[in-house]
């Protein structure tokens, strides 16, 4: 992966008219960027490593899940009018951002009611704390399908 060229990196930001406070951090954390991504002793493992990297920083950052698939399971985009009680759901990994995000994003559960749009969910998946009657749009959820 080459080198990260600076004076590039501030010239698209100053194109953009990005904040200086943004571009300073976006700065400080290349500047970073440049110390890490050389430290993998197997160069043809670096560059998969390094996307890899930006992926999850970027989720863990922002307080996004990393949700590990099951093979066996399949889930799609939950739709108003295709939830019905009792079906299995789960907050998309980015559903909300931050700690909201820490404690929703990737939870599981199960549909206790429905109201006004809202789905109502008590959560299965045996963490902590159990969420028991939290109200989600269908657009923040994915539903578990045979």
């Amino acid at each position: 992966m080459a080198k990260v060229d600076m004076p590039w990196v501030k010239e698209q930001l100053t194109n953009n008219r990005t904040k200086r406070i943004v571009g300073d951090h976006v700065i400080a954390l290349l500047e970073k960027w440049e110390e890490l991504k050389n430290t993998d002793p197997d160069p043809q493992k670096n560059e998969a490593n390094l996307s890899q990297i930006i992926e999850l920083f970027g989720k863990l950052a922002l307080g996004h899940a990393i949700i590990a698939e099951n093979k066996n399971e399949r889930w799609v985009p939950a739709q108003s009018g295709q939830i019905v009680v009792a079906d299995e759901v789960r907050v998309k990994w980015n559903a909300f951002d931050g700690e909201m995000g820490k404690l929703h994003n990737g939870r599981r559960g199960k549909v206790v009611s429905i109201r006004y749009g809202d789905i109502i969910v008590k959560t299965t998946d045996g963490r902590e704390p159990v969420l028991e009657g939290y109200h989600y749009t269908p657009q923040q959820l994915e539903k578990r399908v045979p």
